[in-house]
């Protein structure tokens, strides 16, 4: 089985300092599902916390939140996580590998494919496990994350993860505010039962996201596929639990398969060559999503940019709102000869089209 964990801040530091006992729990079950002949990916934040007390207690001093103070905090703090893994899956045989990366490194499908070659190399070892962060370093600001919950739902896309665990400070998603009295933790979220519940808007001090970035990552695995797990960090023996089928935290069920073009396609949006407003018949016919469709010239009522065959294109409603992502089967000139007729060959096909869901 294919696993991606993600660790958030609170989970891996309290008040800048490695929660050293918890985080060698979890080690431990890593190392015991590597062992296993599971394949475990981890997706780590804390770099920009760590930072912050190396700066504190070696500097002297104190970092505000500007981005380029930020930057700097990650470029401290950063050695010091990966040394911490390290150094807590050493006694297990296990060797850290460390990867960086920015949204950019998956806006083409070159990049993308080549950050999942080097993941399926480091998952044909048991002995190494992929311990991923985002580079905020280097990431543009226009271009960061949401926050890892968006990376490790890219990278759980990727590995074709059948289960993506997001490990926090709280104990799951709450049918009201964590702190209200009489609030409770949904056990299960079935997307095609009663659909998706109202959650706070409320983030950690040291976090970037919260539980609507969260819940959000969720969406998008169940739309592909793939089954989501948020949970506290401190349930002892909480990803054991989890694979047993035990009710730890909030599990949000798959509600469908897809391929992996469209998995890329549905995380990523990569970078779109051109755009499409379809009218309003094709509009209700997917919105419907109960049938198999592919987008045809007839239903095109406009198009803008210069594309060609193989680009990714952006599709929007009559409205402008955009829907979906495609592949061109061919060149923005041809299809502004068909666009609007009946009986020409189909501009995207549904194997190649991704309509976001909801």
């Amino acid at each position: 089985m294919n696993i991606v964990i993600k660790v958030g801040t609170q989970a891996v530091l309290a008040d800048g300092v490695l929660r050293e006992k918890e985080l060698a729990a979890l080690v431990g079950q890593i190392a015991a599902l590597q062992q296993a002949g599971h394949h475990v990916a981890l997706v780590s934040s804390g770099a920009v916390g760590s930072g912050r007390r190396v700066a504190k207690e070696l500097l002297k001093r104190e970092y505000g939140s500007e981005i380029g103070e930020k930057q700097v905090l990650a470029a401290l703090g950063q050695p010091e996580l990966m040394h911490a893994w390290a150094r807590l899956f050493k006694p297990h045989g296990i060797a850290c590998a460390q990867l960086l990366l920015t949204k950019q490194d998956f806006q083409t499908r070159q990049h993308y494919l080549n950050i999942a070659r080097v993941l399926r190399e480091i998952a044909k070892q048991k002995n190494i496990v992929p311990v991923i962060n985002e580079n905020d370093t280097v990431a543009i600001e226009e271009l960061m994350f949401t926050d890892n919950d968006e990376l490790s739902g890219l990278i759980a896309a990727q590995v074709n993860a059948e289960k993506l665990v997001i490990l926090t400070n709280v104990k799951g998603i709450y049918d009201g505010h964590p702190d209200h009295a009489g609030s409770k933790v949904i056990p299960v979220i079935d997307p095609q039962d009663k659909g998706w519940p109202e959650v706070s808007t409320s983030k950690s001090a040291a976090g970037r996201g919260g539980m609507v970035s969260k819940l959000g990552t969720a969406k998008r695995m169940s739309t592909l596929g793939i089954t989501t797990h948020i949970a506290s960090m401190d349930e002892k023996d909480v990803i054991n639990r989890i694979l047993k089928g035990e009710n730890v935290g909030t599990t949000i069920l798959p509600a469908r398969k897809k391929s992996n073009i469209k998995k890329w396609m549905a995380f990523t949006g990569g970078k779109q060559s051109g755009v499409i407003n379809i009218n309003g018949p094709l509009f209700d016919i997917l919105m419907q999503n109960e049938r198999v469709v592919s987008i045809l010239p007839v239903g095109i009522a406009n198009c803008e940019g210069d594309f060609k065959k193989g680009d990714l294109i952006e599709i929007a409603a009559p409205d402008g709102r955009k829907i979906g992502v495609g592949i061109a089967r061919y060149g923005a000139d041809r299809l502004r000869e068909y666009m609007g007729q009946k009986g020409k060959p189909e501009f995207i096909h549904y194997d190649q089209l991704h309509i976001n869901a909801g």
